[in-house]
């Protein structure tokens, strides 16, 4: 008895071997599945990325040659059109503009998957106040109050957090210039002993339903009162994303909103 007991529970040991041979055999099969795909995944947002920088790059050049011959057109010629073909002539400027900050904005985007990061002690008030600095020399009759609190330092890649900070107080930048009041606040919180890092406006706000799709490419939750293509605030989750962090908003429409972000 004791015979037939033995020789059932190697056998059932032997059984129970095969079949965890033959799962390991299966999960080592699917990892090198995975593997493929995720390399041919990560060859082809590369060839993608290549493929955008040539695209954006070369579009640049016919559009300065554009711009100029609407320059030309309208220095020299302005006084000899109609009413309606000189409104129609500064729209064609105004959307080369356009589409110049958008291939611009797309270059930077595509930009910050290909740089290398250089991680380093960054003083954050000291790059936001630069950032201000550039908005008032760009709009010097802007009336706004400003408050950045000192002693904001964080690891992180120099000109990526620069671009981060620009592209947040650019953005509060913009949708304050309709406020009587205008207040714009870069502060810390500390949450769970971590510390959040917040850019703050009172401005016109968003409605908080479509805070999730807030910092996808091209998604803009304004009107054309307001310029812009809907790729700052993508190019902000990407910097984050870089640096293995985490970027929010909140906001209610009419009342201002608030972007958090963390840093490891």
């Amino acid at each position: 008895m004791f015979e037939s007991d033995r020789q059932r529970l190697l056998a059932e040991a032997e059984q129970r071997q095969k079949e965890l041979e033959l799962k390991n055999l299966e999960l080592l099969a699917a990892w090198e599945k995975a593997d493929e795909r995720a390399h041919s995944l990560e060859l082809a947002v590369k060839e993608l990325e290549s493929f955008s920088y040539a695209v954006s790059h070369d579009l640049q050049a016919p559009l300065r040659h554009i711009n100029g011959y609407l320059s030309i057109l309208a220095q020299d010629f302005e006084s000899c059109l109609p009413g309606e073909a000189r409104r129609l002539l500064e729209r064609s400027r105004r959307a080369t503009r356009d589409m110049t900050r958008l291939i611009d904005d797309l270059l930077d985007l595509g930009k910050v998957s290909r740089i290398k990061i250089n991680s380093k002690m960054v003083n954050l008030s000291g790059v936001a106040h630069a950032a201000i600095e550039r908005l008032w020399e760009g709009d010097p009759e802007r009336v706004v109050d400003v408050v950045v609190a000192e002693g904001l330092f964080v690891q992180g890649d120099q000109a990526l957090l620069s671009q981060l900070m620009w592209n947040l107080l650019e953005n509060a930048w913009k949708y304050t210039s309709t406020t009587a009041a205008a207040k714009i606040e870069v502060g810390r919180v500390i949450v769970d002993d971590k510390l959040v890092i917040f850019v703050k406006d009172n401005g016109v706000g968003f409605d908080s339903v479509y805070k999730e799709n807030l910092f996808d490419a091209f998604q803009r939750l304004h009107g054309r009162e307001f310029e812009g293509n809907g790729i700052g605030l993508a190019t902000v989750r990407r910097i984050i994303e870089r640096h293995q962090g985490k970027v929010w908003a909140e906001s209610e429409k009419g009342e201002g909103a608030i972007f958090f972000f963390t840093l490891p």
